[in-house]
């Protein structure tokens, strides 16, 4: 594919439009160009936003394609633009408050708390853009109140949550999200910026966030009780998951399909739980499930990262083994800044920056230790590093000439990935143990239970406790965890669904490679396949295979 193609120019205005809307996307690219910028949350912004996407898709239709790879791009652009399109649809910003990262002040302050300033030009838009997240901050205040005039309200137990992280962060000398990020060493304008990103964060962004806090209590009395957690208890709320299920699986598919695949897994896992556990003298399917919880504490914060460092090393050395060239550079294996372990997220995996000021990076949380830190610490690294995300994200931006929009996340394959992945690293060995085997039985078994447990909420109307219940009974994760799970399922609907729906469509083209092409199969070729077009919805990616499997004819 031509720089110069039809397809491509397209697809980089897309990116263009997309990343000027949200350059929070940007600068977690690389993208210095945005790094000094907020997006504009207000309802009008979307709307324009919607608009031009629309404009956009109208240019896919139209557009000449050369060649098989134009033709990606050219589907990647519609369905990108589909996409966006039902997320400004769902407007998720007007009854969404939570203390995760995941909507709100929290994202906004995650981001800033990982900033790295590699020199002068970086301090001066880090401080820019916290000064104009002031606005921001603002603008995200207004959409709360304009979901409370439709009859849009958030989550009470969510909402009492966002208020303690609030007054958490305001109770402080300074806001330390605002503040950590070093000025460049041996700079000699550090002292004149530190003094006044203390001004700015104390006099203009902690009035900005008592505002939306005190907003929040505001609606406190009109919020959803638990028992109305999901998004059928919100005017629209029917059509909103459905939106929710198309953007997040790129499927037609339905909550009782989904539910009912969920409850399938679950059973089929579960045996398989019990029959690892029995090699290791554990009686029942009750017996593993205690052992797989009492795990996550059993290790010091130290010596659970000091393990995850040592199976990354462990997965990189097979990498050749499993994944095509070009291979990535190694993962780092970092403590996440105190303002988002602190929030109990799991751990996680960011990308390289493209300006080289930090590398592909495994964040573990040392702070408040759930997912990640038993006996699933093997799995859940290798899901968020090699194989997984790091392979994918990391390889991709090694890729020549593979569009940036072609680089951007979709759930539905990055994450279907990173599951898939779980089973790789399983088909290779990397498991050092039968405990870390029932551990990536577990992870899997979680994704199985999002199915249920979000189209339960969603769909049908559970009680948060009742979501909290299945998880508990039949998840072994740390039950603090899982808790923090459900609540992320109501802030963010329709997202948990995404794992176990990528991973069996990318099993399910896997087995058919292997039935079309006998001996020719050839595993690494196949996965290289499946992330060399880069990140696409899956009926995009079901083209990409089609395609590579006649090729190796």
């Amino acid at each position: 594919m031509t720089d110069t193609s039809p397809a491509r120019q397209l697809a980089q205005t897309l990116v263009d439009v997309l990343l000027t809307a949200n350059p929070l996307a940007g600068s977690n690219l690389g993208l210095r160009q945005y790094d000094a910028l907020v997006p504009d949350p207000s309802a009008a912004a979307a709307d324009r936003l919607a608009d031009r996407l629309s404009t956009i898709a109208s240019q896919a239709e139209a557009v000449d394609v050369e060649n098989f790879a134009d033709e990606v791009t050219r589907d990647a652009v519609r369905s990108v633009c589909e996409r966006e399109r039902r997320e400004i649809e769902l407007a998720l910003p007007e009854f969404t408050a939570t203390s995760m990262p995941f909507s709100g002040p929290p994202v906004l302050f995650a981001m800033l708390a990982r900033s790295v300033l590699v020199d002068a030009q970086a301090a001066a838009d880090y401080l820019e853009r916290v000064n104009g997240s002031v606005g921001w901050l603002d603008g995200t205040t207004e959409r709360l109140r304009e979901g409370a005039a439709r009859g849009r309200y958030p989550v009470r137990s969510l909402l009492d949550d966002a208020v303690a992280w609030a007054d958490k962060a305001l109770g402080a000398q300074t806001l330390a999200a605002v503040t950590s990020p070093a000025p460049p060493a041996g700079w000699d304008g550090a002292a004149a910026w530190s003094e006044e990103l203390e001004r700015v964060s104390r006099d203009a962004v902690a009035p900005a966030l008592a505002r939306w806090r005190d907003q929040l209590v505001e609606l406190a009395e009109r919020a959803r009780d638990d028992d109305a957690a999901g998004l059928l208890a919100v005017p629209g709320g029917d059509a909103d998951y459905a939106n929710a299920i198309a953007m997040h699986t790129t499927l037609s598919l339905t909550a009782d399909e989904l539910h009912r695949t969920g409850m399938e897994q679950i059973a089929r896992l579960e045996e398989q739980a019990r029959e690892l556990g029995s090699k290791i003298g554990l009686a029942d399917l009750d017996a593993v499930r205690r052992a797989s919880r009492a795990s996550s504490s059993a290790r010091t914060p130290e010596e659970a990262l000091d393990a995850a460092r040592e199976a990354v090393r462990r997965a990189e050395a097979r990498a050749h083994e499993i994944m095509p060239q070009p291979l990535p550079d190694p993962c780092a294996v970092t403590p996440m800044p105190d303002t988002v372990g602190e929030s109990g997220m799991a751990p996680h995996y960011t990308r390289p920056r493209a300006d080289g000021s930090r590398p592909g990076t495994y964040w573990f949380n040392t702070i408040r230790q759930g997912a990640g830190a038993g006996w699933d610490l093997e799995a859940v690294a290798f899901h968020e590093t090699v194989p997984g995300h790091h392979s994918q994200l990391a390889r991709q931006q090694r890729l020549a000439g593979l569009p940036l929009l072609q680089q951007l996340s979709i759930t539905v394959h990055s994450e279907g990935w990173g599951l898939y992945s779980e089973r790789l690293a399983g088909e290779f060995g990397l498991y050092s143990s039968v405990e870390a085997e029932i551990g990536s039985v577990y992870v899997e078994m979680h994704r199985a239970a999002r199915l249920v447990v979000d189209t339960g909420l969603h769909a049908m109307g559970w009680s948060r406790q009742r979501a909290r219940d299945f998880l508990v009974e039949h998840v072994a994760l740390a039950e603090s965890f899982m808790l923090a799970e459900i609540d992320r399922y109501i802030a963010w609907p329709g997202q948990a669904l995404a794992y176990m729906v990528g991973q069996r469509e990318i099993l399910r083209m896997r087995e058919q490679a292997r039935t079309a092409l006998g001996a020719r199969f050839d595993l690494p070729a196949f996965n290289g396949a499946l992330l060399d077009q880069g990140n696409v919805s899956m009926p995009v990616l079901a083209r990409v295979v089609d395609a590579w499997i006649a090729g190796q004819h």
